[in-house]
């Protein structure tokens, strides 16, 4: 291993000890060929992800500066590719903060029926777009949870858009907050097609699509971040199939003052 042979294993054989040690350092082995294989995956996506929008530009460019096509046909197409460029490197800053444990998040008792009124005001055009009804479901409207603003504001645009996109015309796209001892759940349910088998427990993987040749959704990371900006309050967020058959994603938050609460949230 220490020549870089990640693949290298001890022999589980002989005395009682040496077997349990080479068990252990075994376990450890493949944890480390586990996170080097998911860094390798990570530049080869960011990479393919990156280089699609600067491939365009490049051959817009070049067809601008050899009188191929005047500027103005381009223009709105090479703003919106900026625009796909600027969102993922900010995504992968995003990530590398998480990452990093750099997340200083301030939290604070934050009534949510307005947080999450101004979030679906927010995607009412993308979902008017495609004829998508979008309604909350507080089962009180003066639930308030101990939290960051802006990152719960951050996690609902990623998941709302998710479903959105993946919610069929004259589908809908539903919030539902609930408390619970110590905490409340949010919940953003749809009616679309819902998540391919075995799919949940890879959603909030970093680039992973459940279409793989799909790219209108964007480069697979919301999720990934959702799950860092969630977990970075005490919470947790899981994927399952809603009760209708749609895609269902729940987090939670503390409801109130939790000395649980991970250092660097103050």
């Amino acid at each position: 291993m220490a020549a870089g042979d990640l693949g290298a294993r001890a022999p589980e054989r002989g005395p009682r000890e040496l077997a349990e040690l080479a068990r252990s350092f075994n376990e450890m082995a493949a944890q480390l060929e586990e996170l080097f294989d998911a860094r390798r995956h990570l530049v080869a996506w960011a990479s393919h992800d990156l280089r699609t929008p600067v491939a365009s530009l490049r051959a817009m460019i070049e067809a601008v500066n050899d009188g191929v096509a005047p500027p103005e046909r381009y223009l709105p197409v090479m703003a919106e590719q900026v625009q796909n460029l600027g969102t993922l490197i900010d995504d992968l800053f995003e990530l590398a903060r998480i990452d990093a444990g750099a997340l200083a998040l301030r939290v604070d008792d934050t009534p949510l029926g307005g947080l999450i009124g101004s979030c679906l005001r927010g995607v009412q055009a993308e979902a008017d777009a495609r004829n998508v009804r979008l309604e909350a479901r507080l089962a009180d409207p003066r639930l308030t949870a101990r939290c960051s603003p802006e990152s719960v504001e951050r996690v609902l645009y990623n998941l709302l858009r998710n479903a959105i996109r993946h919610t069929p015309d004259d589908g809908g796209v539903a919030v539902l907050v609930d408390p619970t001892p110590g905490a409340v759940v949010v919940a953003v349910e749809d009616s679309g097609e819902g998540f391919p088998p075995g799919a949940e427990r890879r959603a909030f993987d970093r680039f992973w699509r459940a279409d793989p040749a799909r790219t209108d959704g964007g480069a697979g990371l919301g999720l990934a971040i959702a799950r860092g900006l969630v977990e970075a309050q005490g919470g947790t967020i899981w994927a399952e199939r809603g009760r209708d058959g749609g895609a269902r994603v729940c987090f939670t938050i503390p409801a109130e003052h939790d000395e649980r609460v991970p250092a660097g949230v103050s």
